[in-house]
């Protein structure tokens, strides 16, 4: 019996030296508490063992062995309480009980040490079990040793204590690590307490002190935190926003959580799907040692396209032999979709989904380096697309937009461009054998037939131009396009007008003129020519006075080419002021040199009225000038008064308060009305030829003009007719009553100077 028991006792050391050995490096907040709780069980299992085996001769040394066992039973106590302090997280608040249960340890130590001599605490007396034959040491209880065990049974009980709270307290994924050291301490203390009550020959107790250190260094270093950690790993990767797949050494999923089961989303067994996934990656990266893979793969989910930045991870130990291995699957799917988003943005055009000028600048250039056959550039415009957004709201201009795009877009094909550049401007590269007129045409009257604006006729220009160099910069095949709308634009009767050289000569001409303009008013290259003006009884009455451009280096420039450039420009009116003051500083001479019998007559521009506050330029003209008010006359065509009537009224209404005559010029051309002559006060009207001749009813027009002139006397306005060619017109207008002449039949526009000569003498 006692040879079985000190075998199992030096077993059970052993196994305490090899847990100290294998899980002594193991790092954690518990284990100096273990390191020292497990230390102690070993040397109290060996003062023990060495007990029972002392002689019966040797009785001093068995009391002094049985003395440093009990001594061991209290630092035992001792390390499992700090142990089990530590383990729970149930600290003292104050250290002085540490202290003094310490300091009571240390004085039980030294009465054990001294009871070697005294015999104070216990005896010992050599005994033979009969029957057994079994010889033993039995113990003599002093009243001292009393103090011993209340000191022992109260530690261990509040250790009891503590892991007994935290069993109930905690989640059950933790409750294993103080399950299983309470239930090992409750044994010891129950099989101690059965051998004191029941004067067993040996303190079985012992061996249960050897298994308990053996089982807090399991729960506390290894199984519990393995546990938990299997655990928490567990709860992590199923609760990841990164998607996990993991694989043992073979290559046999162990464990897909739900994101990447998003991305297996194959019907069948997830892991006989994950386990093919993994082959086919190696097979596709065979001989790549990498550990770490990252690439981006589509997949899908309720038919909606995902994308996922997938890693794939080798684990190897510390010699490098292979573990296992897990892919991450990070769902990218919103940041893909976000960043599409804004690379659409970058280059569509948000509205209609066309390409953008950018965009549409670079798919024009690869299309064009690729090209086979001849190719239009074809744009689009609407003629007053503002008033649309004006008359109808913005959402109805861009539920307009949108239609035309679509209509466009219908014709899309791998060899066509299209783009909204801005506003209502579209432009499309495509194939010159594509460009069908007709179909073009038919889209125009598609769009006009739409009930998105009523009473608004809808006019579509389209300007198109053939490339001829492909590599000529696309913006300028473009501009050239546009370049052929602005030549019918205003043009009712015309829709599509082709690009021809000669409309960059005439731009070019168009610049070359605005750029040399504030020069040429600056040295005063803008000459004034008088058209003299002839009343029937054959006397000159006065002049048109209009304006001719002599270039330095040019010479003469036709208006028909500059005025309508500085017209178009919003520049006219400078021309008009240059004029007005030429024919006041003229009038002011003439007056000084005697000769006031002349007027001149001086054109206001309809862009006059826009830019100029007419009533005080020719206020500042008389202060600045001396002339006759009266001789200065100021025409103003029918169509410029028609703009905007209530404010030109107004105007003309202070003109002839500062004194000044107002012709009405070109009558008979424009909106002719007797409203207008009824409700403008003007001092002449202006008849010009061209309403004669263009028309085949010459009869209607003589009478017509006959009882203009006729109305327009009673009215108290002389009528004085322009562009008089024939000497038959000249007898024709004669007999009507006309009562001033001007044009080519009695003289052309001259300079100031042949007019003086001719007329002032």
């Amino acid at each position: 019996m006692v040879q079985i028991l000190v075998i199992l006792l030096i077993l059970l050391i052993l196994s305490m030296v090899v847990c100290v050995v294998v899980f002594g490096r193991r790092q954690g907040k518990s284990r100096p508490g273990v390191m020292q709780l497990i230390w102690t069980a070993i040397f109290t299992a060996i003062c023990y063992t060495a007990f029972i085996l002392v002689p019966a001769e040797h009785y001093r040394l068995a009391v002094f062995m049985d003395g440093l066992y009990f001594l061991s039973t209290d630092w035992l106590a001792v390390c499992l309480l700090f142990f089990a302090t530590a383990y729970t997280e149930v600290e003292p608040s104050s250290r002085l009980p540490k202290y003094m249960i310490i300091l009571f340890a240390a004085a039980e130590s030294v009465s054990f040490a001294v009871n070697t001599f005294t015999l104070h605490m216990f005896e010992l007396k050599a005994e033979t079990a009969g029957k057994l034959g079994i010889n033993y040491w039995d113990i003599q209880w002093k009243p001292p040793h009393l103090a011993h065990r209340i000191f022992v049974y109260s530690i261990v009980l509040y250790s009891l204590i503590l892991f007994t709270y935290r069993l109930v307290k905690e989640p059950s994924i933790y409750k294993k690590q103080y399950g299983g050291i309470l239930a090992q301490a409750l044994a010891v203390m129950v099989i101690n307490i059965f051998c004191y009550a029941l004067d067993t020959k040996f303190d079985y107790s012992v061996i249960l002190y050897a298994s308990m250190a053996i089982s807090v260094t399991y729960f506390a270093l290894y199984a519990s935190p393995r546990v938990l950690l299997e655990k928490i790993n567990s709860t992590i990767i199923a609760d990841s926003v990164i998607g996990m797949a993991a694989y043992d050494k073979k290559g046999k999923c162990i464990g897909v959580n739900p994101v990447a089961a998003e991305f297996f989303s194959e019907s069948g067994d997830i892991h006989d799907i994950a386990e093919g996934y993994l082959l086919r990656w190696k097979a596709e990266h065979a001989g790549n040692n990498e550990k770490v893979i990252c690439e981006e793969q589509r997949g899908t989910r309720a038919n909606e396209e995902m994308y996922f930045h997938v890693t794939y991870q080798r684990f190897d130990d510390e010699k490098g032999r292979n573990l296992g291995s897990c892919f991450q699957f990070e769902d990218r799917t919103e940041v893909v979709r976000k960043f599409r988003e804004e690379q659409y943005r970058i280059t569509h055009d948000m509205l209609t989904g066309l390409l953008n000028r950018n965009a549409f600048e670079r798919e024009a250039e690869k299309l064009l380096a690729e090209a086979e056959e001849p190719y239009y550039m074809v744009c689009s415009n609407i003629k007053d697309f503002k008033l649309v957004n004006e008359l109808y709201g913005a959402e109805v201009g861009d539920r307009l937009l949108i239609a035309q795009a679509n209509m466009i877009r219908s014709a899309l094909d791998e060899k066509t461009v299209v783009a909204r550049i801005f506003a209502d401007k579209f432009c499309i590269l495509l194939p010159k054998g594509r460009f069908d007129e007709k179909e073009a045409f038919d889209q125009i009257t598609a769009l006009r037939d739409l009930e998105l604006v009523h009473s608004f006729k809808l006019h579509y220009y389209i300007g198109v131009y053939e490339i001829k160099d492909v590599n000529e910069p696309i913006w300028t095949m473009y501009d050239k396009a546009i370049m052929a709308i602005d030549t019918i634009r205003g043009n009712y009767e015309q829709t599509i007008c082709y690009y021809q050289d000669e409309l960059l000569e005439h731009i070019m001409q168009e610049k070359e003129v605005l750029g040399e303009f504030d020069k040429a008013i600056a040295d005063r290259q803008f000459h004034m020519f008088l058209q003299p003006q002839i009343a029937n009884d054959g006397a000159i009455v006065g002049a048109e006075a209009l304006v001719r451009w002599i270039h330095p280096e040019k010479g003469m420039i036709s208006p028909g080419i500059f005025i309508p450039t500085l017209e178009k420009a919003g520049l006219i009116h400078k021309l008009d002021l240059y004029m007005w003051e030429s024919a006041a500083r003229k009038l002011e001479e003439w007056k000084e040199s005697g000769i006031e019998k002349y007027s001149i007559s001086v054109n206001i521009s309809t862009k006059d009225f826009y830019y100029l506050d007419i009533c005080e330029s020719f206020r500042v003209l008389a202060e600045k000038y001396d002339f006759d008010r009266k001789k200065l006359k100021l025409e103003i065509t029918e169509s410029a008064l028609m703009e905007n009537v209530q404010k030109n009224m107004k105007t003309l209404d202070g003109l002839h308060g500062l004194g000044y005559d107002i012709e009405i010029d070109d009558f008979g051309s424009g909106y002719s009305s007797l409203g207008m002559l009824k409700d403008i006060h003007a001092d002449i009207l202006k008849i010009d030829m061209i309403f004669l001749q263009e028309t085949q009813n010459v009869q209607r027009s003589t009478t017509i003009l006959k009882n203009i002139i006729t109305m327009s006397k009673e009215l108290g306005m002389p009528v004085i007719t322009e562009g008089v060619e024939t000497k038959e017109q000249v007898d024709f207008l004669m007999r009507v009553g006309c009562d001033m002449f001007q044009g080519f039949y009695f003289a052309r526009p001259m300079k100031v100077e042949s007019f003086e000569s001719e007329y002032c003498q």
